[in-house]
């Protein structure tokens, strides 16, 4: 009898993923917890591995989209007939017989050992993994070498004059996380009704004590943002809250997703419990997380359950932009850059380091006053900021 294997569920609030790469192909013999297919969901990229051996069967085509539950494949006995697939798919993939099954087990295609998104970099890059040198752990391929691979490949091109029929222009296929952050944005965009608020902040007493700890790694202007945010989320508890269908859910726990940005998209690791942790936690727990984003380690923990988000786009030199809200969240918090601006200070003009801040939020969930006064309370906490290093 045909085994199902099923799109998996892979946090609280996904509903569907995305095929984006099949590591077996159509028709091919399977063993029991051989990877067989890199799937990714609006929080994370995960592979599925075979729940038994036998023939596997491809239900489901390559940037297809299927629900939670949903067959993605069927691995059946050797000459099992598998069930009906409705999907057009590719031809299988036919079992060699003695001579060529002999060739094969003489030089057989080495499987190479690889984080899910080194896998989604090399085929967005169309990049053979075994050219790749890993550096991860037990001799995996992780996102960081694929990226590297890429650049000195980028920079071979760059070196030698293109052919005169080149084209100039690069397309870039919309697919893989590309795709599901440009479906994610606009999603939020078209079902909320976002508003934003920003307001300067005068930051010059925060950065003076943020220099006389003594503590290893320093926060950085984002780790005492997320302290401020979480002290602020205490006293406005609206903010802290997600709307799941037609109701509202204050929530408890406070837990900050931080947006990092990646070569080629971007990922939202959660700090959890913001609020039971000094600056100096926040800040080693943020590092950890960053660096697993980019090497392509994250858990499906680590990527889920975040009740507000922070984005800081200050350290690519920009004063104000407009965040968009992470669903189901009701709100994020964008951090501009910091620079010295002539300011009046007790009826006195001084220079002082100021930092812009951006509010966006979901009208829907928050009246105009109600975020405003949030804003206000993370501003005075950043320019008063002796609670935030205690």
């Amino acid at each position: 009898m045909a085994i199902q294997v099923s799109m998996p569920k892979l946090g609280l609030l996904m509903s569907e993923g995305t095929i984006v790469a099949w590591l077996v192909e159509n028709g091919q013999v399977v063993k029991p917890d051989q990877p067989i297919v890199h799937i990714i969901t609006n929080k994370i990229n995960y592979e599925v591995t075979a729940p038994a051996g036998g023939v596997l069967y491809h239900a489901v085509d390559i940037n297809g989209k299927v629900q939670i539950g949903d067959p993605i494949a069927f691995i059946t006995a050797p000459n099992e007939t598998p069930p009906p697939i409705k999907r057009k798919l590719p031809p299988l993939v036919k079992r060699p017989g003695p001579a060529a099954a002999a060739e094969h087990r003489a030089g057989p295609p080495k499987f190479v050992r690889a984080s899910p998104w080194a896998r989604l970099l090399a085929r967005e890059h169309n990049i053979n993994l075994g050219d790749v040198s890993p550096t991860g752990p037990s001799g995996y391929v992780v996102g960081a070498d694929v990226l590297q691979f890429n650049r000195q490949r980028r920079q071979a091109k760059q070196a030698a004059p293109p052919p005169a029929s080149e084209p100039a222009d690069h397309v870039i296929p919309l697919t893989g996380m590309r795709r599901m952050i440009a479906e994610r944005m606009a999603e939020s965009l078209h079902t909320m009704a976002q508003a934003t608020l920003n307001a300067d902040v005068d930051v010059t007493e925060l950065l003076r004590q943020r220099r006389k700890l003594d503590s290893r790694p320093t926060p950085t202007p984002t780790d005492i943002v997320i302290k401020a945010v979480t002290l602020a989320l205490q006293t406005h508890p609206p903010l802290n809250a997600i709307l799941m269908g037609d109701k509202i859910e204050l929530l408890e726990d406070i837990h900050i997703g931080l947006a990092v940005p990646l070569q080629d998209g971007l990922l939202v690791p959660v700090v959890r419990h913001t609020d039971r942790h000094p600056v100096t936690e926040i800040a080693r727990e943020t590092r950890r997380l960053t660096r697993a984003a980019r090497n392509g380690r994250l858990t499906v923990d680590e990527v889920s359950g975040s009740t507000f988000t922070v984005t800081n786009l200050g350290v690519y030199g920009v004063d104000f932009f407009v965040p968009i809200i992470n669903p189901p969240e009701a709100a994020i918090l964008g951090i501009g850059r910091i620079v010295k601006k002539p300011v009046i200070k007790r009826g006195q003009l001084a220079h002082r380091q100021m930092m812009t801040l951006c509010l966006s939020f979901d009208h829907r969930v928050v009246d105009g006053p109600q975020a405003a006064a949030f804003l206000r309370t993370v501003s005075r906490l950043l320019s008063r900021p002796k609670k935030l290093f205690m």
